[in-house]
């Protein structure tokens, strides 16, 4: 039985089975990815155990090759090159998917630097609670792959000082933003948006709350020193900020001043600009919380 089914490795019928199966697999992955995504491509095709299974039986069949039709003789030197050519390009490809490293290390020009970007992802959780009146906290690191199109179901089980508990997987979203679910009897919120690395941003400013943008900090009714403090007063909003700074309105192009430590009338859909910093607060919401919206491709 062992020496049929080595002998079924080294046969012709699984080699011209496999050269068949292995391009047209990347041939289907290449539309997946086109069609859907990279992730998905490798969830479904690259990083899936059958293809794996594939480039194993490729490197045992054509050892199998070489051995049955005694290619280790120097008359057979050119046969025996191309068999050893895949083998090594197999091997190659299993080195670089369990061993190797694959991300982005940008350097500017006269700089240096020994950190790069890996083109893995993880997902992170951190539990934390208390023993014997001590705060404490778990790290889990989970190496994952995920895409919107491919059904994930999984559960990741451990325990905590002896506690167990369980992460469930809910859903996943590809270009998920944050947005709001309007409810007129929600809490009030401010968009704030800015582009300070040429990118737009937005935040949203919950009223009693404080925000951190880019190390400037904004609040909406709960006015603190040294922040750019937003209130409403008789129904109508007012602005005071530690800086001084100017404001356009883009619907006539009206030009003012925002005068340091000073109350004025907030100018909705306007550009405001601080030293360094420039923002525009787009309107309000009345809303009852945060929630993940997905984005729209073009």
């Amino acid at each position: 039985m062992k020496e049929k089914f080595l002998n079924y490795l080294a046969s012709n019928r699984l080699i011209s089975v496999l050269f068949i199966a292995f391009p047209t697999a990347m041939g289907i992955g290449t539309f997946l990815e086109s069609w859907y995504s990279t992730d998905a491509a490798k969830i479904w095709i690259y990083n899936a155990w059958w293809f794996e299974l594939i480039m194993v039986l490729f490197v045992f069949s054509f050892i199998g090759n070489m051995i049955k039709y005694k290619l280790f003789r120097k008359e057979k030197w050119a046969v025996l090159s191309i068999h050893l050519s895949f083998v090594l390009i197999l091997v190659g490809a299993f080195i670089t998917r369990y061993i190797g490293y694959e991300g982005v290390m940008p350097i500017q020009e006269g700089e240096s630097t020994n950190i790069f970007l890996s083109e893995k992802t993880y997902l992170e959780v951190l539990v934390d609670g208390e023993f014997d009146g001590q705060a404490l906290r778990k790290p889990i690191t989970e190496e994952l792959l995920l895409s919107e199109h491919v059904n994930h179901d999984f559960v990741i089980k451990d325990d905590f000082k002896g506690q167990d508990f369980s992460v469930h997987f809910i859903d996943y979203l590809e270009n998920a933003t944050e947005g709001l679910v309007l409810d007129p009897d929600g809490d009030r919120y401010l968009k704030i948006v800015e582009a300070s690395d040429g990118n737009r941003h937005d935040h949203y400013l919950k009223e009693g709350e404080v925000v951190n943008i880019h190390n400037l900090l904004f609040t909406l009714n709960k006015p603190i020193d040294g922040a750019t403090n937003i209130q409403v007063i008789n129904g109508e909003y007012f602005v005071s900020s530690p800086f001084e700074g100017t404001f356009m309105r883009m619907a006539d192009q009206f030009k003012g001043n925002l005068i340091k430590d000073s109350i004025q009338p907030l100018q909705l859909r306007s550009l405001y600009a601080l030293p360094n910093f420039q923002f525009v607060i787009l309107s309000q919401y009345c809303a009852e919380s945060l929630i993940l919206l997905k984005q729209m491709k073009n």
